[in-house]
């Protein structure tokens, strides 16, 4: 038997002065553990404790050899402690749009001290990642009616027009006036500006057309960018126009939005588990909201 194991067993022998105590706390049964005594009583060639009705009286000779060994296995446990691997704290992994996560979630995340993995996408290649248990929890803006998954709306994210401070400052800016310009001014004025899109199809501007103008966008010059800080930093650093999620957007943007002559449009996202992992989805939603809401 390993004499190191024997010293272990002998260390809680003598902390707990009880067999069934000391037992507990290793995970070893009583007559395992009174066998571990006689073999290292045996190895050692002395008696260590003397026996009563209730309690283990250590010997002088367990006296010295505890004080031998105290400080070794104390110090061994806390080594242990801290390479173990926490194998019941569960690693929060996340799928989401890069925009959001980083605006919403990661600051508050990040500051908590979990664990966690992110993967950014688009809602498809994310709930396959669900599927296949690749991650736990999705961000997504698409409400499923799919077996075996559950959602809940986390927050509503709100779109609105946006231009860049030059534009907004040109003689022909159709929202300088006191009172609201004509629908079709508007329309002839928005197809004729540089747009910054976020994808070749015109994701997200289509809904603003179609809430504004009822019809679908036909954009003269155009350039995209699939990511939303990027369309922001290149209507800061440039000229065009866009539509961006408020949220994006702080009390100190230079952008200039309007969502009063043209209407802003909401967007619902909600928090995606599978149905199996229901207990995890009701552990994270309420700090997700929170976070999310803020």
């Amino acid at each position: 038997m390993n004499p190191i194991e024997l010293y272990q067993s002998f260390y809680c022998i003598y902390r707990e002065r009880n067999l069934t105590k000391a037992g507990k706390i290793l995970g070893l049964s009583q007559p395992a553990l009174s066998l571990h005594l006689q073999s290292l009583e045996r190895h050692r060639k002395e008696v260590l404790f003397r026996r009563t009705s209730r309690d283990l009286i250590p010997t002088d000779a367990a006296k010295r050899l505890y004080v031998q060994i105290a400080g070794p296995i104390e110090e061994l446990e806390k080594m242990e402690g801290q390479w173990k691997p926490k194998e019941n704290i569960r690693k929060f992994r996340i799928g989401s749009a890069k925009e959001i996560f980083l605006e919403k979630i990661l600051p508050k995340l990040s500051a908590s001290g979990e664990r966690f993995h992110v993967q950014y996408g688009h809602p498809p290649e994310l709930l396959d990642s669900l599927e296949k248990k690749e991650i736990d929890l999705v961000i997504t803006n698409q409400k499923l009616n799919v077996p075996g998954i559950l959602l809940e709306e986390l927050y509503r994210e709100k779109f609105v027009f946006v231009t860049s401070k030059s534009i907004s400052l040109e003689a022909n800016f159709p929202f300088r006036g006191q009172t609201k310009p004509k629908i079709e001014m508007i329309k002839t004025w928005m197809e004729n500006q540089h747009w910054f899109v976020y994808s070749e199809d015109f994701a997200i501007v289509r809904r603003f057309w179609k809430v504004n103008f009822d019809s679908r966008p036909k954009l003269k010059e155009y350039s995209v960018l699939p990511n939303l800080h990027d369309i922001r930093t290149a209507l800061e650093l440039g000229s065009g126009v866009s539509v961006l999620p408020t949220y994006l957007l702080g009390k100190k943007s230079p952008l200039y939005t309007n969502d009063k002559d043209c209407y802003g449009f909401e967007n619902q996202l909600y928090l995606v588990s599978r149905e199996e992992d229901v207990d995890f989805l009701e552990e994270k939603f309420p700090t997700l909201y929170d976070w999310m809401n803020v």
